[in-house]
Parts: structure tokens; C-alpha cells; sequence
């Protein structure tokens, strides 16, 4: 286990909601960090103040097996007109030729050949 220490610089408190307030702030090196904090904790907070937030990771046995499930996104023909690969995937074979949806957006006919 590591322990990381963040010193941050505030640049922005939001307020708005009434469960919780942001507290934006970026360190030294640009990283930003948005921490979300009950409104009571965060009234006297104010940009320019320093938020300094320690971290750490941990496995926990009963859930050191977990795995989210995985989903897979409906593949759609156009995402591939213009991947470099040798082999065309097969469900771009029924899908129409880049000029063939350029005309169509056009108006044009359909080119023949």
C-alpha cells in the first residue's frame, strides 16, 4: 500500500446544488481535482486556499475477483471507412461505399459503375 499526498491550489468553489458543493483545484504540475463536499463543509472555503487530499489503494479479498461485465457497442459500418486494414470487416461488405453516402448527402445520384 502507497499512500499519495495531492497539494492543490483552489480555483473554484461551486455552489448551486444542495447536497453538494465542488471544490476544483489544480496542483503544481496541472493536475485538476474535483472534489464534491457537503455544502455545510464548504462555506468557509473560498479559491486561493490549499486543498490537501492523501490517497490510497487497497484490495479487498471479497472483491479483489470482481469484473465489471462487458458491453459491446452495436458496430456501426461508417466507423470503419476509413480504417487501415487490409481485410474489410464483414459488416462493412453490406454497408455503402464512402462515395455512395457522400452523393447521398449531396443529393446526387448514386455514381455508376
Amino acid at each position: 500500500m502507497t499512500t499519495t499526498t495531492i497539494v492543490a491550489r483552489i480555483i473554484r468553489v461551486l455552489t448551486g446544488n444542495a447536497t453538494a458543493t465542488m471544490l476544483h483545484a489544480v496542483d503544481e504540475d496541472g493536475l485538476e481535482l474535483k472534489l464534491e463536499v457537503p455544502p455545510a463543509q464548504a462555506r468557509v472555503i473560498v479559491p486561493g486556499q490549499v486543498l490537501v487530499v492523501q490517497w490510497s489503494t487497497h484490495n479487498i479479498p471479497e472483491l479483489s475477483n470482481f469484473q465489471a461485465p462487458a458491453q459491446a457497442a452495436p458496430v456501426d459500418p461508417l466507423d470503419h471507412e476509413f480504417d487501415i486494414r487490409t481485410q474489410t470487416p464483414a459488416s462493412d461488405l453490406r454497408s455503402r461505399d464512402i462515395i455512395d453516402e457522400f452523393n447521398t448527402l449531396l443529393g446526387s445520384p448514386r455514381r455508376k459503375g
